[in-house]
């Protein structure tokens, strides 16, 4: 049996950015992929389902944290005071690690990140790019980037429509 998979790439747009927070305890990578694994499920609006492929090095604490919010995902309500629990419930298996140089797709999401990383020093933290790759590309060349990305719809406008490319930025 030979079974091929649509994959309509849509990127998520969830920055963390650790200079607002004081507390140098908080778990970047636990907290990024938790709100990255929510804005996928929140998108799939129980439509579809989804699995995460990650490059190799984090396995043991991604996979630790997708099982956790499986079960139990504390979101804050919109209706009632404090929290309800919407586990993660679309995610068809565990977090699955491949070796990102044998992985277009990965080098792919990579590429991206890296520029949605760009956009962000320079255009929202109004910082200048880092030394190496200002040598390499300029300003001009990260947004053009990021508007083929949007033109070509693999940006997730929806995440954040207060965001010309959908960025969501935490904290917020």
């Amino acid at each position: 049996t030979l079974t091929i998979a649509k994959i309509d790439l849509k990127i998520v747009n969830v920055i963390i950015d650790k200079k607002k927070f004081k507390d140098n305890n908080y778990h970047v990578l636990e907290n990024a992929l938790k709100y990255n694994i929510q804005r996928i499920e929140n998108d799939s609006d129980g439509q579809w389902n989804y699995l995460v492929i990650t490059d190799e090095g984090r396995i043991a604490p991604m996979r630790k944290t997708a099982r956790a919010i499986r079960a139990f995902n504390p979101i804050q309500s919109k209706y009632l005071p404090g929290f309800v629990n919407h586990p993660i419930s679309n995610m068809i298996e565990d977090i699955m690690e491949k070796n990102s140089s044998e992985s277009y797709f990965i080098q792919i999401c990579d590429f991206v990140s890296f520029f949605v990383h760009l956009y962000f020093k320079i255009e929202i933290r109004k910082e200048e790019l880092p030394k190496r790759v200002g040598t390499v590309i300029d300003k001009l060349f990260v947004k053009r980037v990021m508007v083929t990305l949007k033109e070509a719809e693999k940006l997730n406008l929806k995440a954040n429509e207060t965001n010309m490319y959908g960025l969501v930025i935490y904290p917020k």
